[in-house]
């Protein structure tokens, strides 16, 4: 069966998640929370599952509006995706079409271009600095009379660092017939955000994701916020549903009770990365400044690394090109950033090993 040229040219996504259980392995290697949904969570799962509303299909009004009461928007202003990679592929299905270009710094979340690619959109990847920090100049630089979508991935995946907010409005300002969108997956540990800007920006769109903070990944729940307008458009496309009620269920027990998932977030912001900050320094282990709850860190080559940390029970996740000489860690607990740590340290410590 012959699928279009742009599909067939597509690179397949293969995130390594075979053979990953919890019972066998500290999961450090896909930036997802270390620790479960909160016992309000489950609770609110466990009803749903006895109350027999499996056999009704979702409806979304009132966790619209506590998601927009969360991020601080009209109810009309937010969508429920199937994840944030739902939001993702609607908003570049409703902007792109072939032959448009997109925008989007380099390296990056590999699912856009993927999806952009899929619409057989060619990607336009100006490389971030050195230093990882974002390159304002050089995305203003790419942008063409081709250009018909500019994205902003804030805190980066992998980078981990952010785009300024007063970079972000300078794009906006200087491109207002060109939307950007702007990925905030990891919002709840920078705790900056886009939206203010919403206010005074038509060509702004963001989206983010449960499935860090609040612990959602096998369930599957993000969300679109713009405004209302556009909004209604992305609606549109959403394949009708596509947000299964046991996620709507988590993810309004989420907002209904955040003590849980906040005082995780506080706990990997304010003690754990911080103290595996201070292990890279003193082991002389350079590594990238981020805002969110992972590091990257340059490892040389880093498959011997992995397969030992891999040995010891624990999964991180080397990088492609071009950060190809780098590991990716997520950030959990105390007690478990002090297990990566001691590992680290003791292949660090192997004669003719190490950096």
């Amino acid at each position: 069966m012959k699928v279009r040229p742009a599909v067939a040219a597509m690179e397949a996504y293969h995130p390594p998640l075979e053979m990953r259980s919890e019972r066998d392995y500290l999961l450090l290697d896909f930036s997802e929370s270390t620790q479960p949904p909160s016992p309000a969570v489950a609770a609110a799962l466990q009803a749903y599952a006895r109350d027999g509303r499996a056999r009704m299909y979702p409806a979304y009004g009132r966790l619209s509006e506590k998601l927009a009461r969360y991020v601080g928007v009209r109810p009309d202003q937010v969508l429920p995706t199937n994840g944030s990679d739902g939001a993702i592929q609607l908003i570049l299905h409703a902007l792109l079409e072939a032959g448009d270009e997109m925008v989007m710094a380099k390296p990056g979340f590999f699912v856009t271009g993927s999806m952009a690619a899929s619409i057989g959109a060619r990607v336009v990847s100006p490389l971030y600095r050195p230093d990882m920090s974002f390159p304002l100049e050089e995305v203003l630089a790419a942008v063409t009379l081709r250009t018909r979508l500019i994205v902003v991935v804030s805190p980066n995946n992998p980078t981990g660092t952010s785009a300024g907010l007063d970079q972000i409005e300078t794009i906006l300002q200087r491109h207002p017939d060109v939307p950007v969108f702007v990925d905030e997956a990891y919002y709840e540990f920078s705790g900056r955000t886009a939206v203010p800007l919403l206010a005074r920006h038509d060509n702004l769109v963001l989206s983010r994701t449960f499935s860090k903070a609040m612990a959602l990944a096998g369930l599957r729940f993000g969300y679109a916020v713009s405004n209302a307008e556009f909004i209604g458009q992305l609606a549109k496309l959403r394949i009708p549903y596509d947000v299964n009620t046991a996620a709507a269920v988590a993810a309004e027990a989420s907002l209904d009770h955040p003590e849980g998932w906040r005082a995780y977030v506080r706990e990997v912001m304010e003690q754990a990365k911080p103290q595996l900050e201070r292990f890279l320094d003193e082991r002389g282990v350079p590594y990238y400044r981020s805002d969110a709850n992972f590091i990257l860190v340059r490892a040389g080559d880093p498959a011997p690394l992995c397969e030992y940390l891999r040995e010891q029970g624990i999964l991180v996740r080397p990088q492609r090109p071009p950060v190809g000489d780098c590991f990716r860690v997520s950030i959990g607990t105390v007690a478990e950033m002090r297990r990566f740590m001691q590992a680290y340290g003791a292949f660090l410590d192997q004669p003719a090993r190490g950096r």
